[in-house]
């Protein structure tokens, strides 16, 4: 078999290449084959960690054959509409989506499939990506890259905190400080994450900036940003302040959903810059 790299495998590993093509072929007999020279690039022995280049020429000779063309899962009427409704924007390269509250984004934990998988079969592609990911009860704006070089080239942006996202949150109580920053350290401890005053083995710090948008009688609307993006994050940070989010059966007290919406998205590198606005049921619950 015989392959000419594309633009979605530049810069990959020779190994993890072969990996995705070959699933079914052990780790040590692709291995062997690099060592051997029945896998050559253009021609030439070469390294598992050679970082393929676009137009480079991978030949290989394997028992066992390349895997086989993943079939896609059909598409519900029902899922279909829900894609195309939550698309806020599309291009050749990435998706933002607007996804409601219990969606999950990956399959898993007793969900057949996700946000991901009806987006891989979509778009009829298994290099469909989304770079982050919000908790199944968070609603709001999720990244999705189309192919690998994009998922990489997005990944990055976010590892380098070169994009920003912000939240509209619904909390209990009145907060009293315009603007503030909780920055604590957070650990996860069997199925929840714990708030720390000062760092122990296996606890990240976790920095967030608020600022009070609408106040209520007994409830606060809040923007919140992320500074580093943990687990659960404004969901800790904020119930331990005294001000758990509306809705949050895990650290505060459970309602019908949870009201926390990822509102706000920036992509320099695309001068890209999504803005949603605040739910009408935000302001209906204030009071």
């Amino acid at each position: 078999m015989e392959y000419v790299i594309d633009s979605s495998f530049h810069e990959v590993r020779l190994d993890r290449f072969l990996r995705k093509k070959y699933e079914n072929t052990p780790l040590t007999e692709i291995f062997k084959g690099i060592r051997t020279g029945k896998i050559k690039v253009n021609g030439k022995k070469s390294k598992e960690n050679y970082r393929l280049k676009e137009g480079d020429i991978v030949k290989v000779l394997l028992t066992g054959g390349e895997t086989e063309v993943k079939s896609f899962m059909k598409i519900s009427p029902k899922d279909m509409e829900s894609l195309k409704k939550g698309i806020v924007y599309e291009d050749e390269k990435i998706v933002i989506f607007n996804k409601e509250a219990d969606m999950v984004m990956h399959k898993g934990s007793g969900h057949e499939y996700g946000l991901s998988e009806l987006f891989k079969s979509y778009y009829k592609t298994d290099e469909f990506n989304f770079v982050n990911r919000i908790d199944k009860s968070t609603s709001g704006l999720v990244i999705g890259a189309k192919n690998l070089t994009v998922t990489r080239e997005l990944a990055e942006e976010v590892r380098e905190g070169n994009t920003e996202k912000k939240y509209y949150i619904l909390v209990d109580g009145v907060v009293s400080k315009d603007r503030f920053t909780l920055k604590t350290y957070l650990k996860k401890e069997d199925t929840k994450v714990v708030e720390l005053d000062s760092y122990e083995e296996g606890a990240k710090e976790s920095i967030s900036y608020f600022k009070v948008l609408k106040r209520g009688k007994k409830k606060t609307i809040l923007e919140g940003r992320l500074e580093t993006g943990r687990t659960h994050q404004l969901r800790v940070q904020l119930s331990s302040l005294g001000h758990p989010i509306v809705g949050d059966g895990k650290y505060g007290k459970a309602g019908k959903s949870m009201f926390l919406f990822s509102y706000y998205c920036e992509i320099p590198k695309y001068d890209l810059k999504i803005e949603l606005p605040l739910p009408q049921e935000y302001k209906d619950r204030l009071d």
